[in-house]
């Protein structure tokens, strides 16, 4: 069995503009809740976010894409990614697949540029309102907000899972033209979620960082060392 083919960050965003489509995105972190029903920010073991995280991989909304890792040798972390593919091949199965890494300069390929950040803020441009589903303190926010009406939908730092049917209230009641969200797994299932409501829902993670160095003029990293695993 070989690794499935795998958009690249670039076509992922492209797609997600063309369609209006949703996109939940699965790294390590989701494929082992997935698996244990823990994850490292929500503490307490659930069988109802396992359970959830494998429908919503294999039986997505058909508004909603499936990010997972690229394994593009190119990739500034690529010998990382590749050591977990035997883990990873039972699970995906499903394809097409698209980029887990739209939000993760450091993993994805040619994504420091002023290109990709030009591409990625199409997104959410000219769209009003704009929610937000992220901690009381985000970059993300600050910087959607110097350009769109945003609602911030505050959800916790820890077992925001459990908050999930709330989350999707709020979001559903502001009747968003986008909805990026920023809460770690939960994202995963809420983006889901929100596609049957026919909202388009960025599970967009820690993208804050990015924007507001490129937004602002800031120091850009000049590369991304390869990092060690455990």
């Amino acid at each position: 069995m070989s690794y499935p083919k795998v958009a690249g960050e670039f076509e992922t965003v492209r797609e997600l503009l063309r369609t209006g489509k949703s996109i939940a995105r699965f790294g390590d972190g989701e494929i082992k809740a997935l698996e244990k029903g823990v994850y490292t920010r929500e503490l307490v073991k659930s069988r109802a976010l396992s359970r959830e995280l494998k429908k919503t991989l294999h039986g997505p909304h058909r508004n909603c894409l499936i990010g997972i890792p690229t394994l593009d040798p190119k990739g500034p972390k690529f010998t990382h990614w590749k050591r977990a593919v035997r883990r990873y091949l039972p699970h995906f199965t499903t394809p097409p697949y698209y980029s887990a890494f739209i939000s993760r300069p450091d993993n994805g390929v040619g994504m420091e540029t002023r290109e990709y950040y030009e591409l990625l803020v199409q997104l959410w441009a000219n769209k009003n309102p704009v929610v937000i589903v992220a901690e009381q303190r985000s970059k993300l926010v600050t910087c959607v907000r110097e350009t769109n009406i945003v609602v911030h939908v505050v959800c916790q730092m820890f077992g925001a899972y459990a908050q999930i049917a709330a989350l999707e209230k709020a979001v559903v009641e502001a009747k968003p033209a986008i909805a990026l969200l920023a809460c770690g797994v939960t994202a995963t299932c809420l983006a889901n979620r929100l596609s049957k409501h026919g909202i388009q829902a960025i599970d967009i993670g820690s993208i804050g960082g990015f924007l507001q160095r490129w937004r602002t003029g800031g120091s850009k990293p000049t590369s991304y060392a390869e990092e060690r695993t455990t």
